[in-house]
């Protein structure tokens, strides 16, 4: 059964609640430098408006979350994933020792809710004037006389913006979305639309997962900036040239739940760590980070007939 709003939300116009995601502000005349120190992607170069998509490791190399980093007037939001503001805060203040920056988990203070579809930038500029185009561009905006925060993203499919508001605010702009008639899309189809397009959850980012084992080296990965906390490992990968496993997306024939055993005859491959039933495809779609192995050759998850797919859908 195809979730409620999945169709509007791929091929027309819909909108989703996303709640609480993290929300880590770093604010301070020298909050663009510090974050670079410990951000795969190149931080400093970045102007107001601008933003980029990056991984955050531990001095080992080891993904401790993917963000959007987004420069503000007087320092950066770093958006993720729900659950991981408290930790990533902490991480960074560890190494914040004079440094004129000042570290903040607002994940609680902020509401963020999806616009998604091909018709969504039209819907978009009608309402508010003008929205941001380039990926992870933002600008404040005005919906409903709600003054909210918009980002363009591509994390649930090609054409998605993420709007995100002060909690106070988050109410009055429900409703108003509500009384413009869009079609709300469920949490299933929000599931599946980031399934599909194969962005890594934080279920997805096992300990010791390295950043170039997501398959996002080109978005979220600068081999030419400056030193940043795990950039030795991340180089080294980068040297050798491959890696022995790596995120997959895997169609199965049968019903199988997270945790389920990718194998290639008798030999274990991995395992999925997000599943749901993609209406692209009329199967069960899986992602987790297995051996490349499994990219070639017949495999099976659950005892049941499995095949690698393509990403995106």
């Amino acid at each position: 059964m195809t979730p409620a709003g999945y169709d509007h939300l791929r091929d027309g116009l819909a909108w989703a609640d996303l709640g609480h995601r993290t929300t880590v502000l770093a604010t301070g005349p020298e909050a663009a430098r510090f974050i670079d120190g410990f951000a795969t992607a190149a931080i400093k170069p970045l102007g107001p408006g601008a933003g980029v998509e990056s991984f955050f490791t531990d001095a080992r190399g080891w993904v401790i979350a993917l963000a959007a980093v987004l420069r503000i007037d007087d320092g950066l939001i770093v958006d993720a994933e729900p659950g991981l503001g408290e930790r990533l805060r902490d991480h960074l203040e560890h190494y914040h020792i004079r440094e004129r920056v000042e570290l903040v988990d607002a994940s609680a203070d902020w509401a963020c809710l999806l616009i998604a579809g091909p018709e969504a930038a039209q819907w978009l500029t009608r309402q508010a004037g003008t929205v941001p185009e380039t990926l992870f561009g933002h600008g404040e905006v005005s919906l409903g006389g709600v003054t909210a925060h918009l980002v363009r993203s591509d994390w649930w499919g090609e054409h998605g913006w993420l709007v995100r508001c002060r909690e106070a605010d988050h109410g009055r702009l429900v409703d108003w979305l509500g009384d413009q008639g869009l079609v709300k899309a469920d949490a299933l189809a929000v599931e599946a639309a980031r399934t599909e397009r194969g962005t890594p959850h934080p279920a997805d980012i096992r300990d010791k997962t390295l950043p170039q084992e997501l398959g996002r080296d080109a978005r979220a990965i600068s081999f030419t900036k400056g030193c940043y906390l795990g950039q030795e490992t991340v180089a080294r990968l980068d040297a050798l040239g491959h890696v022995n496993r790596r995120l997959m997306a895997v169609a199965v024939a049968g019903e199988v739940t997270a945790g389920a055993e990718v194998r290639q005859g008798d030999a274990p491959c991995g395992s999925l760590t997000t599943v749901c039933h993609s209406p692209r495809l009329g199967s069960m779609l899986g992602l987790g980070v297995v051996s490349m192995k499994a990219a070639s050759g017949t495999i099976t998850v659950g005892g049941m007939e499995a095949r690698v797919v393509e990403l995106p859908l």
